[in-house]
């Protein structure tokens, strides 16, 4: 039977291995759709339009975060 301590440290491993697979997640690079990050519009290379959907994406992406969604 396990005794509290056991059960703290159990708890600690399974918060630190959650908090890494979401850090990792999140620094994956984006993919080429041939589309807009932002506005969607069609493009032939890179993630953006224009400097303005980038800067825009950014803005949308800190909010989404600061708030605590994804």
């Amino acid at each position: 039977m396990s005794d509290i301590y056991d059960q703290a440290t159990d708890q600690e491993m399974m918060d630190r291995d959650l908090a890494i697979k979401a850090a990792r997640s999140q620094n994956q690079p984006m993919k080429f759709t041939s589309h807009c990050k932002y506005c969607e519009e069609h493009i032939d290379r890179g993630h953006f339009c224009n400097s303005e959907c980038r800067e825009d994406f950014e803005k949308m992406k800190k909010m989404k975060h600061l708030s605590g969604r994804k």
